[in-house]
Parts: C-alpha cells; sequence; structure tokens
C-alpha cells in the first residue's frame, strides 16, 4: 500500500469503540456469527441456541385475533406466517393494543421472540391464558426499544398475547412475527367452540358443500399460490441426510429455525441430500436455501410423493452460496436438496433447509390420488415454466448481489473507499499498524488483531489447513484480543501474513469470513427490506464502515433511523425514497467521528447511482472517492 492509500484506508478504522471495529472486541469469537443473525429479522441470538435447538415454535400458522388492524393488508394473521414481508399492525396513536396466538392445546411457553416493525411497543407485557379470559404476566418491560425481542420465559397456557401499553412511535404496533417456543400439551380445551360462531357470521355456510369433496381442496392452493399466502412447512419436520460430517451436523439442525446450528455432509463427496418429510403431501411453491461457506454449486430440489420416486422441480448449475430463495411449483409429501457439484472442496452445508406452500391432510395414502389430481388440470406444464428464475440470474441486469459479477462490483467499490484501488485481491496480503489502537490491521476486509476476527480468521484457516505459517500465532493472537499489543506477534507476523496469503485456501479464509460477517447478513436484510443490488450494495458498504450494532452509529441504528423516516418497499415505500433516508442517516452518523467525516462514497458514489435510478446497479458506473475519479466498465 502506498502512503496515500494508508492514509484513506485509516479513515475506516476509528478508535474503539466506534467504527466498524470496536463491536467485535466487546463479543467472543463464536458471537461473530451471531452478528450476522442479528441483521435478519428472522434470526435468533446466540444466548438462545440451546433453547431453539430443543423447544418447538408452537404458534406458526395457528389461530390469531388483536385488538384492531390499521387495515385489511395488515391482518393479525400476518405475524405468525413465517414471513418477514407481512406483518400485523394495529390503529395509530392508541393504547393499550393486544396480538394474541391460540395454540389450539394448553401449552409450557418457554420463549418468544417480537420481530417488531418501526413501531414497537416501549411498554409492553406477555400473557398467557387457559381460556382466552383470564391473563396471567409472564414478561413485562418499560423499557421496550424495538428491533427483535428474544425473550426467555415461563407459563403455561393455551393463549398467549403481547399486551402493548405504551408506543414507541406515534404510530401503533407492528410486529413482522410473533413466535411463541416451547412443549405442546396434547388434546384440546373446550374453548375452541367460540371460533365456529365467527363461520356462520358471514354467509360462508355454503362453502361446507365444497369443503367435503377433497378434489376441490387442490384446487384453490394453486390461486392462492401466486398471492403469497403461504406456510413454513418444513420447520421441525423429521429430517435425513445422505451423509452428516459428525453427530453436531445432523440433519434435523436444517429445519429447526436456528442459523445458529446446520447440517454438513462428508467432506469432499459427490453427491449428496438432505430432505424434509412434511408429513402429507404439499404444494410447494418456495424453497429457501441459507448455505454456510460450504456450498452446492449444481444442485436440483426434487419433490416425491414415497421418498422413492423423485421429480425436479428446480436445477442449477451455477450455485454461488449465501442465500437461495427460489420460487418453485411442485407436490409431495418429501422435498429434498440434491447436491451433485460442489462449490468447494468441503461438502455440502446448510444453517437452513425452509419449504414454503399449502400442506394437504393425512398422511402417506393421500399423496397417491394427488398425482391423479395435478394431470387433470393444466399445473404440470407450469413446472417448465417455472424453472425460467435460473436463467435470469445469467443476465447482469435485475439480480442480486449475490450474482458473482454483481459481487465483484461491490467488493471494487467498496475497495475504492478503503484501498483508493479497485484491485481488492491485492489486499489479501495487506498488514499494518495504522495506529488506531487496534493492532495489526491486515486483508481485504481490515481485520484486526485487537480485535477478534484476525483471530477467527486464523483459527478458520487453521482449521482447514493444520501446521499453516500463521499457526504457532493463535496463542499471541488470543492473548492480544482486546489490545494494541504486538506481543508474541513481531518481528516475523506480517512476513508471514504475506506468505500465507499467497495460499489459495488461505484467500478463501478470508472470503468466507467477509461474507459471514459482512456480506451475507447485510445482503440477505437487504432482501427482507425489499431492496435491489443496489440497496444491498449500500447496506453491505454500511456494516463494513459502522459494524451491525444497534447505537445510532452502527448499522441496525442506522436503519432503525431511516425506517422512522421513510417505509422500506416491504413495507410498501418508495425505494429511492427508503435509501434516500437511508443515506442521510448514515452521513449523519458519519460525521459524529472525524475520522469519517469525509463521506464522498455516500455523496459522491452511492448517491449518484440512486440518483441515476440504476437500482440493480447495472455498468457502466462512474464515481468519486476522495476525489479520485473511478469507472467500471
Amino acid at each position: 500500500m502506498s502512503s496515500s492509500n494508508r492514509a484513506r484506508s485509516a479513515t475506516s478504522h476509528t478508535p474503539f469503540p466506534q467504527g466498524r471495529r470496536g463491536w467485535r472486541h466487546r463479543l467472543s469469537a463464536v458471537a461473530a456469527a451471531t452478528i450476522a443473525l442479528a441483521l435478519q429479522p428472522v434470526l435468533l441470538p446466540v444466548s438462545n441456541a440451546a433453547t431453539a435447538a430443543v423447544d418447538t415454535l408452537l404458534s406458526q400458522g395457528k389461530p390469531v385475533t388483536a385488538s384492531s388492524t390499521e387495515s385489511a393488508g395488515f391482518a393479525a394473521s400476518n405475524a405468525v406466517d413465517g414471513s418477514t414481508t407481512t406483518r400485523w399492525a394495529s390503529v395509530e396513536g392508541h393504547d393499550p393494543e393486544w396480538v394474541r396466538v391460540d395454540l389450539g392445546a394448553s401449552s409450557n411457553v418457554t420463549r418468544v421472540v417480537l420481530n417488531w416493525e418501526a413501531a414497537y411497543g416501549k411498554s409492553y407485557k406477555i400473557q398467557t391464558s387457559p381460556d382466552g379470559t383470564t391473563w396471567s404476566d409472564i414478561f413485562s418491560t418499560t423499557t421496550g426499544n424495538g428491533a427483535t425481542d428474544d425473550l426467555t420465559v415461563s407459563g403455561t397456557g393455551r393463549y398467549v398475547r403481547m399486551y402493548g401499553t405504551a408506543r414507541g412511535t406515534t404510530y401503533g404496533y407492528s410486529l413482522y412475527e410473533f413466535q411463541v417456543y416451547g412443549t405442546s400439551g396434547t388434546g384440546s380445551t373446550p374453548t375452541p367452540t367460540p371460533t365456529p360462531t365467527v363461520t356462520p357470521t358471514p354467509t360462508v355456510t355454503p362453502t361446507p358443500t365444497v369443503t367435503p369433496t377433497p378434489t376441490v381442496t387442490p384446487t384453490p392452493t394453486p390461486t392462492a399460490t401466486p398471492t403469497g399466502q403461504v406456510t413454513l412447512l418444513s420447520q421441525g419436520k423429521p429430517a435425513t441426510a445422505s451423509s452428516t460430517e459428525s453427530a453436531g451436523f445432523a440433519a434435523s439442525n436444517a429445519v429447526d429455525g436456528s442459523t445458529t446450528t446446520r447440517w454438513s455432509s462428508v467432506e469432499g463427496h459427490d453427491p449428496e441430500w438432505v430432505r424434509v418429510d412434511l408429513g402429507a403431501s404439499s404444494n410447494v411453491t418456495r424453497v429457501v436455501l441459507n448455505w454456510e461457506a460450504a456450498y452446492g454449486k449444481s444442485y436440483k430440489i426434487q419433490t416425491s410423493p414415497d421418498g422413492t420416486t423423485w421429480s425436479d422441480i428446480f436445477s442449477t448449475t451455477t450455485g454461488n452460496g449465501a442465500t437461495d430463495d427460489l420460487t418453485v411449483s411442485g407436490t409431495g409429501r418429501y422435498v429434498r436438496m440434491y447436491g451433485t457439484a460442489r462449490g468447494t472442496t468441503y461438502g455440502y452445508s446448510l444453517y437452513e433447509f425452509q419449504v414454503y406452500g399449502t400442506s394437504g391432510t393425512g398422511s402417506t395414502p393421500t399423496p397417491t390420488p394427488t398425482p391423479t389430481v395435478t394431470p387433470t388440470p393444466t399445473v404440470t406444464p407450469t413446472p417448465t415454466v417455472t424453472p425460467t428464475p435460473t436463467p435470469t440470474p445469467t443476465s447482469t441486469s435485475g439480480v442480486d448481489l449475490t450474482d458473482p459479477r454483481k459481487k465483484e462490483i461491490a467488493m471494487e467499490l467498496v475497495s475504492s473507499a478503503e484501498n483508493s484501488s479497485l484491485d481488492w485481491k491485492a489486499q489479501y496480503k495487506y498488514i499494518e499498524d495504522i495506529k488506531d489502537g487496534r493492532g495489526y490491521t491486515a486483508g481485504i476486509i481490515g481485520f484486526c488483531s485487537g480485535t477478534g476476527d484476525m483471530l477467527d480468521l486464523v483459527e478458520l484457516y487453521t482449521s482447514r489447513v493444520p501446521g499453516n505459517v500463521l499457526a504457532k500465532y493463535l496463542p499471541a493472537l488470543r492473548s492480544v484480543n482486546g489490545t494494541s499489543s504486538h506481543t508474541g506477534l513481531d518481528p516475523n507476523f506480517p512476513a508471514d501474513w504475506a506468505r500465507a496469503a499467497a495460499d489459495p485456501a488461505f484467500q478463501k479464509a478470508q472470503d468466507d469470513e467477509r461474507d459471514r460477517v459482512y456480506f451475507n447478513p447485510a445482503v440477505s436484510q437487504a432482501k427482507a427490506d425489499g431492496l435491489r443490488a443496489l440497496g444491498q450494495f449500500i447496506y453491505y458498504d454500511a456494516i463494513v464502515m459502522h459494524g451491525p450494532g444497534t447505537d445510532s452509529v452502527s448499522f441496525g441504528g442506522i436503519r432503525a433511523t431511516a425506517m422512522k423516516n421513510a417505509k422500506t418497499p416491504a413495507q410498501g415505500g418508495n425505494e429511492t425514497t427508503y435509501l434516500n433516508a437511508f443515506l442521510d442517516a448514515r452521513k449523519a452518523a458519519m460525521l459524529t467521528e472525524a475520522a469519517h467525516d469525509d463521506t464522498s462514497r455516500v455523496d459522491t458514489e452511492q448517491r449518484v447511482f440512486l440518483q441515476a435510478g440504476n437500482f440493480n446497479l447495472n455498468p457502466p458506473l462512474d464515481w468519486h472517492t476522495y476525489g479520485d475519479a473511478y469507472h467500471i466498465s
């Protein structure tokens, strides 16, 4: 690095605890994964990983009611549909308000997760009830601050509700998801009889004539599918796999609702698969694969009525990891990911394998009649149309940041600000102490010896290449973590780092840590917010500089500020308006720190693309950072 590059690189490394390094100093190595989770609304903190593994999600898809709804588009059922693109919202400006779920039987409740929209509860209670009338408090707070509240509780009841007594904003209460975990009792209480009294009230009495006819039930489901009224079918269901790397990476980890656990196949072998038994023949409309670093380059999604005969509903040979959110169309009781070519030298590994759709009733016998129903309508030709999503990623227009070309553009854009160069790959060998209190700063994303992420990186590299040139420094890296000291590292650590950087395995380890801590969480959150490639890059660049904390100058705080001023596209807002609000909030956060007072990466880079309406981040791209001109053709 030239001296001018060094000076500019230093602008991204501010003293503890601000900037993009200090947040990691406050966390253990394991918690780096948690930071990635904190960005995705549906993901769960590490502190509750053990709970998630043993408890069951009881609330999803269950009957739910609320004290009020802002409009028909914000129904109470949205809070338990397993999707963070829908939400329940109460009427604005009124207290108290509540939303409650009927678990169907008396249950032991051990955990409640509230995934708030910008309109959150400052004071609220979690309550249980045996009958929906008499309520007991199992949690209470007057200091709620929005985002995601993951609560360990203890209580028993058939009904669970969030009872809000003081709003955190001038609006109402709004939840993307209201998740209740625990162990369910068996048998329901006589109280379900109120529910039939609701069905007679509308003139739905003619509909019973349709319900007896099993052949009619499949027909509504195709029409419901395009509307997006689907349910997460796979969570907690029986899962099996062709192989597992070890007992700690069981197939069941891929359907447990937690991204702190994962399924992994044995290393170095093709083909491998993981499958889930949905319990009944179901219409499958969407599959989400949340890959670990060991991903599938070529794989298929397949359905089966019996676990023996399989039909392809999706196929790709250009998988690139991260998260694959696939629109599919198929029917079956069993769904599997069938991997034919690994993307790495390791195996296949999935944090989560989520299957969405509409479930049938009954078990194995029911699937056999269903094939006779599917040929009759022209639904079988439709699957030939659904594979059309696969060509879309090959085009550079309209794809997200996980597309290899778009990801390369993102790396070059960040490098122009971090390294005054588009050649981000030249930074694998970069290492120096820039005197910011974090010891050595090194590599493609600025891993620091004083903040724990350099230690995480070298541990990952050593797990893959035991006895590598940096392995001997692990005791020293553990010792200097949290300090600016070089004790045990000098004089040879910089030279050995540069030697390691010539090893493709070390370069891959740097790429994987960058993706795990920064890139994947940023892109996942942006996609959940309804943002295209430009918005995904804007999120990524913000996390690189500010870290994903929740304080006002970290990514989470910047996003929260933006959402108070504009709705995300997923909330029905305008994409330009929201991204301008985000960039305003980010610029304000940068200006609180002297080291970030040059905001050109916002003003003369990201804002330029936004003003041009280049939401897909399509080249050619021209911009300035720190006064220097850059071009990508």
